[in-house]
């Protein structure tokens, strides 16, 4: 027996930093850049990276490795929950194939820890025939990530397995000690995933200017400041520009909630002395003006991507090759059904 799992790639048009705090919403891209997970029987457990050729041989599930971690994870949660469903289950081979990581083995900053833990529960959900809808899925995947301490949005989950736009909030925090078939048929307060229709005739240019940036050191260093009266005022003006981005209903007010989004990162920056916007995305952004489009960074900063709109075509690939940024062909990743 096979089954296919597919984790979508992920890139903030809005809503990021503010986003790791309950209820406050985001818009997020899922991209067709993928990771992919195919499963298949097998006499051990095992999981293969195709890219790099890296690859263990495991018997045990509590079985340990660091580069594996995200991995290992979705497997263990997969099956504690099929266990509390007294489904029985045997080892299978997941063979990993991504589309998320550069050349040279860098990540592109659009998700690859979200979208392999994604395409591995998806995946498992179809070899086992659980039937699971979506809501469910991304909860066990957000399940695995907690149970490794990881903490931030989970919007990249959420773009990984819905696919296509959405608009997202986080959930406030829940009681872990209810049993994984408990906790996904649960309600989540505030979480709120719904897709997003697209109304308008836009193009886009996404750079990568191929610094990585860690998203989980650029959150906690931002969580330092939320007992600041400044950063809880900040927080009310990013949802009031994500919500009109939502809402919006002409091309030109979803550019100007883009630019004011990127005024809201400039002010974060200010207040926190945090560098979200490097030098190299500035750069991006100056020359997407030039041509008449509307940039912002996307995502943690301090490196990885940039987005930009335009209402026409245009093609700046060689001038952003000329000044150090990787021009990266992203498209939207289908809508997802169950």
């Amino acid at each position: 027996m096979k089954a296919e799992g597919i984790g979508w790639g992920k890139l903030y048009i809005a809503g990021e930093y503010a986003v790791v705090h309950p209820g406050y919403p985001a818009i997020i891209l899922a991209t067709q850049r993928c990771i992919r997970a195919n499963i298949q029987s097998s006499q051990q457990y095992s999981l293969k990276n195709v890219n790099n050729g890296l690859e263990i041989v495991f018997n045990d599930l509590n079985h340990t490795e660091e580069y594996w971690k995200y991995a290992l994870s979705a497997l263990k949660v997969f099956y504690r929950f099929l266990e509390e469903k007294e489904q029985s289950f045997s080892p299978v081979c997941i063979t990993l194939e991504s589309d998320l990581d550069s050349e040279d083995g860098l990540k592109l900053g659009l998700g690859s820890s979200g979208a392999v833990v994604a395409a591995i529960i998806k995946g498992l959900n179809k070899y086992y025939q659980c039937n699971l809808d979506l809501l469910s899925q991304y909860k066990l995947c957000v399940i695995s990530q907690i149970e490794l301490q990881v903490s931030g949005s989970f919007g990249d989950l959420a773009a990984a397995v819905f696919g296509d736009i959405i608009h997202y909030t986080r959930f406030a925090d829940f009681d872990r000690f209810e049993s994984i078939s408990k906790l996904i048929t649960m309600d989540w307060p505030l979480l709120s995933i719904a897709y997003l229709d697209w109304p308008f005739d836009l193009h886009w240019v996404v750079g990568w200017t191929g610094h990585p940036a860690s998203t989980k050191s650029h959150v906690e260093w931002i969580n330092r400041f939320k007992d600041d009266i400044k950063y809880g005022e900040l927080l009310n003006k990013a949802k009031i520009i994500v919500n009109d981005m939502i809402n919006c209903r002409s091309t030109g007010e979803f550019l100007e909630g883009i630019r004011r989004y990127r005024t809201w990162l400039n002010q974060l920056e200010k207040l926190t002395r945090l560098n979200i916007e490097t030098s190299l995305i500035r750069t991006f952004i100056e020359i997407c003006f030039r041509y008449e489009g509307i940039a912002k960074s996307s995502g943690a900063g301090g490196g990885d991507c940039a987005i930009a709109f335009f209402t026409h075509p245009v093609n700046i690939s060689d001038i952003l090759l000329s000044v150090g940024i990787m021009p990266l062909t992203i498209t939207i990743a289908k809508r997802e059904v169950v």
